[in-house]
């Protein structure tokens, strides 16, 4: 009688303590957000649409592709905490450096010495975060009931909107003309962004981590890489949701040059990015709910239908409202109405972690868990590509015609991701 109660306890200091680590790294990384800001701040130190191209590359392909290596080094393990709290300590040191170099004199006469060094800071921080993506999720799958999952990531985001908006305030009020000269203006947001991370450092050394009561075998790399064709002709749901993602996944050809359509076609102030920020995190709370409820009644397949939905709308919104704006005489309103497209994007941003993330943990075996994990993230590599291509796109077409091939691909996921099952539904027929 005496286990339930501290298996309880147990679940909910994880729950309260893994949101707010979750909540203090995404509202610090608002202050920098890879769609809005960090687009703003690459453009200012460089006219190459491909170098903007490539930050989103870089993103992807540091989140994806190390956690397959993450996912060897903890499959046999059962303990996983320190796989993710020691490469976060590391990984994360980058931007404080960062920060430093921005707020000094020297980064002002050295912006091409200033661009590489943000290359290679964002590449370090982007490839440490991902190995950890493996062992954090297992965390979750392990401590989190499937059914509480989806109020776990629906408060993960509501939390983080409340502390976005704040940011979303303070980014306007950095970048605006009369504020701090460039490049120390985005030093000051990095220096925001170091504090979010060190308060989710703090509460990640702060989870209560279960033993794990099945684990899988020891496997190196190259074993897990040579029995992925047998691991997915044996789970073929596994091999389906990965497709979906890849499908899904195209959207990322236009995801970098929203904000960028807006400062260098529709002549928006980079200070605007305030009103981007407070619309994608508006989404996203507003959504979060809507999600939770979906997973924990529904079920993950919902979330994933729902989202593919919102992939075909924010490129068919950044298609449509400046024209309709211009028409309707509204220019002056343009950056409210063209928030929508964020608006949007935020709203996807929550469904698709938490409707791919709840998917693959439903279907995965505990022992395998890590790896169905590190699968589903590295066998979707092709979408780290497609941020840079959009950006070699741009030089051949326009930013509609970019836009307009994303509304396509995203009708095209809609259509494919009905063919997903519902996992509770599967197992409550066998």
């Amino acid at each position: 009688m005496s286990a339930t109660p501290r298996v309880e306890t147990h679940t909910r200091w994880n729950f309260a303590v893994i949101v707010l680590d979750a909540s203090f790294f995404m509202a610090g990384w608002a202050f920098v957000d890879p769609t809005i800001v960090m687009p703003a701040l690459v453009a200012s130190l460089t006219d190459s649409k491909v170098v903007i191209g490539l930050m989103g590359t870089i993103q992807r392909a540091g989140w994806l592709l190390p956690q397959l290596l993450g996912a060897s080094f903890v499959l046999h393990r059962a303990r996983k905490k320190p796989f993710v709290f020691y490469p976060c300590l590391v990984s994360r040191l980058p931007f404080y450096a960062l920060a430093a170099v921005m707020l000094s004199p020297w980064a002002a006469e050295h912006t091409d010495a200033l661009l590489g060094m943000l290359i290679v800071g964002y590449a370090l921080f982007c490839f440490g975060d991902g190995i950890t993506g493996v062992p954090w999720h297992d965390i979750i799958a392990r401590t989190i009931p499937a059914t509480m999952r989806g109020r776990f990531f629906g408060a993960m985001q509501f939390t983080t909107g409340l502390l976005a908006i704040g940011a979303a305030r303070v980014v306007t009020h950095v970048l605006a003309e009369s504020g701090r000269p460039f490049p120390s203006n985005y030093g000051f947001l990095f220096c925001m962004l170091c504090v979010g991370l060190t308060l989710s450092t703090l509460c990640l050394g702060l989870i209560r981590e279960p033993k794990s009561t099945a684990v899988g075998d020891a496997q190196s790399l190259l074993a897990i890489l040579r029995s992925i064709p047998r691991t997915l002709r044996e789970y073929p749901r596994l091999t389906n949701v990965i497709i979906c993602q890849n499908l899904c996944g195209l959207a990322g050809l236009a995801v970098q040059f929203y904000a960028l359509y807006a400062y260098k076609r529709l002549g928006l102030p980079t200070a605007t990015c305030g009103t981007f920020i407070t619309a994608s995190v508006t989404g996203a709370v507003g959504c979060s709910f809507l999600w939770a409820y979906l997973s924990d009644r529904k079920g993950s397949s919902r979330v994933i239908r729902g989202v593919a939905i919102l992939l075909f709308l924010v490129p068919a919104a950044a298609l449509a409202i400046p024209p309709l704006v211009r028409a309707a005489g509204l220019t002056s309103a343009m950056p409210y109405l063209y928030a929508v497209v964020f608006l949007l994007s935020g709203a996807t941003g929550g469904g698709w972690w938490m409707g791919f993330t709840n998917y693959t943990m439903e279907i995965s075996p505990e022992e395998k868990r890590p790896l169905f994990l590190g699968l589903q993230a590295t066998l979707s590599f092709p979408t780290v590509i497609w941020p840079y291509v959009g950006g070699e796109l741009l030089g051949v077409i326009s930013y509609q015609a970019l836009f307009g091939i994303v509304m396509l691909t995203g009708l095209i996921s809609a259509v494919y991701v009905r063919r997903l099952p519902e996992p509770r539904r599967v197992r409550e027929a066998t």
